[in-house]
Parts: structure tokens; sequence; C-alpha cells
């Protein structure tokens, strides 16, 4: 079920297309102080075309070499509102005030009109709008909702714990939200460059992810019980070729699970 826009959605929005994690050091302090950097420098920049392109590019030398040259970086995401609470397009004609400096970019305002990535397509409004809710900033939302994989397990198995579906409602409590975002910011905790960082999923024929797979007998360890480890887990990338530590991240998860199903509203 196709769901509305995730970019800007309750008190969360989204910049991973943009690239925003796409480097060596992706903390929430680093990108922090690299959306504040852009968002001052384009605060004084004239609403031109040129202008804009040439203050893009200065932007762009000065930034740290991708992970995954692959994926572009748009010097043109920043903060949108005085709190720095709120990221978006600096380029767009919402922030401009009207003039489209969209093509300033990396990428031209045809695609960044059109382009919806795959969660848009994957996740229901329930699911999108308990993302927003429980992660309610741009660091964790974005690291979380374009990672389907992850987001399902991860309310998959507080519902098998828990022994209830999680609802919105729930989400609301205080308590339980603050919990459910601390088992989600495991995605805040993982070693740079992981796989798991991105959530790199791939569609099926079906136009369902494909999940990846963990090599649990090269790491001379048996899969644990229940599939919603394993799924989390998997959507982590607790492997080597990761660079995290499986036993870390597996005593992380399930300390964390535990704490959101004590904190489900309705339980005994």
């Amino acid at each position: 079920m196709a769901v509305g826009s995730l970019c800007q959605r309750g008190g969360a929005s989204c910049g991973a297309c943009c690239g925003l994690y796409n480097r060596e050091d992706f903390s929430r302090p680093a990108l922090r102080a690299l959306l504040s950097r852009r968002t001052r420098a384009l605060a004084t920049t004239p609403r031109t075309k040129e202008a804009f392109a040439a203050a893009a590019r200065a932007l762009a030398r000065d930034d740290a070499a991708p992970l995954f040259p692959s994926v572009r970086v748009c010097p043109l995401l920043g903060f949108l509102d005085a709190e720095e609470t709120r990221i978006g397009c600096l380029a767009h004609p919402l922030s401009t005030g009207g003039i489209d400096l969209r093509d300033c970019g990396v990428y031209d305002v045809g695609i960044c009109s059109s382009f919806f990535c795959p969660s848009h397509a994957w996740l229901t409004d329930d699911e999108a709008a308990i993302a927003a809710r429980a992660c309610d900033d741009f660091y964790l939302y974005g690291l979380v909702v374009t990672d389907v994989p992850f987001l399902r397990a991860c309310l998959a198995a507080v519902a098998a714990e828990a022994g209830a579906r999680v609802e919105l409602r729930h989400v609301e409590e205080p308590r339980f939200r603050g919990a459910l975002r601390g088992l989600l910011a495991v995605k805040e905790e993982l070693a740079p460059g992981s796989d798991g960082l991105y959530g790199a999923f791939e569609p099926g024929t079906d136009g369902e992810p494909v999940p990846r797979a963990i090599d649990y007998e090269a790491l001379g360890r048996a899969r644990p019980a229940g599939s919603w480890l394993d799924e989390i887990l998997t959507c982590a990338g607790a492997d080597p070729r990761s660079g995290n530590d499986l036993d870390r991240l597996e005593e992380l998860v399930r300390a964390r699970l535990a704490v959101a199903v004590a904190a489900m509203p309705g339980r005994a």
C-alpha cells in the first residue's frame, strides 16, 4: 500500500535520498554541524541559479568524501526551521520564497519532483505514522523509515512478546514511545559503513523487499530462536562484513526489546 510523502511527516523529516548518511562520520553531532553550516551559507546566498550553483559547488568542495561514491550527496539539504529540528531542500520553492533552484544541486528538478524511495510503496500508513511518532526527529527517522524490513521486524518483535499488535495509540503513551524509540535507535549504533546503515534491501519480482541473510554457520553460531531476532540482526548488518559484533548487537536488541515490551500499554 502506497503512503503519502515520507520526506516530511509529523514532527519527522528525512534526507536519506540526498545522501545525508553517506559519510564516514555519520554521527548525530557531525550531521548537525554539516547541516548547520550549509543552512548558514545558503541563507545569505542570493536567490539566483548562478549564486546557488556557485554556493553548492563550494559546499561540495568542503564536504568529506562519501562512503559510497555511487550515492550522490546534495549540498542543498539543510535545516528548514530556526530550531534546527526539520530538514529539507533549501532550494525548493517553499524554502526560497517561490523560485525553484533545485537544478543547482546534484539532481535536477525533474528527478527531485518525481522520485519516491521504495518505502513509499512498501509501508502502510500505520507503519509510517508509528515510525514518525516514535522517532520524532530527522536523524533516527531517516535511518528507520528507509529500512522497511527493520521497522517491521522491530514492531513484530514487540507484538510477539507483548501479545498485541503495536498501534499508533500505543505510541502516544510517552513511556512506551521512549522504549520503542530505544529499540529503533539500534540503527544509531552501527559500525561506519555497515550494511545495516542504509537497510540495503532490494525489491523482488513481486515488489516486496528481499532480505539479506547472516551466515551463522561461518560465524560458528546457531540461528537465534525467534524469527524476529534474526530479522532485526540481519537488517542491522550483524556480521563481520559490516564491522558489527553479532553478540553485542544481539544483547543490545534483547535488552531494549524487553524494555519496550514491559512499557507496552495495557500490559499487567
